[in-house]
């Protein structure tokens, strides 16, 4: 399956590269391929974000900074 897509990306990239456009048009391509990109990763940042809980996250000041905010502070 892996196989399968990595040929046909190579393959649509051949198709890409041999193709006639002028500056606008391959500017249109390179910003959508930037904004792909830029997509992906902060879809994969969004991801692995889920995992963390707001309780292993340190407060260093504000309401839950001491014990009045529902957390004892080590002693």
């Amino acid at each position: 399956m892996a196989n399968d897509l990595r040929h046909d990306v190579q393959t649509e990239l051949q198709k890409l590269m041999q193709k006639d456009m002028d500056r606008k048009s391959s500017i249109k391509h390179v910003a959508i391929g930037f904004a792909g990109i830029i997509g992906i990763t902060g879809a994969i940042k969004t991801l692995t974000g889920l995992n963390q809980t707001a309780g292993n996250q340190p407060v260093s000041n504000g309401y839950g900074s001491s014990a009045y905010g529902g957390r004892k502070l080590p002693i």
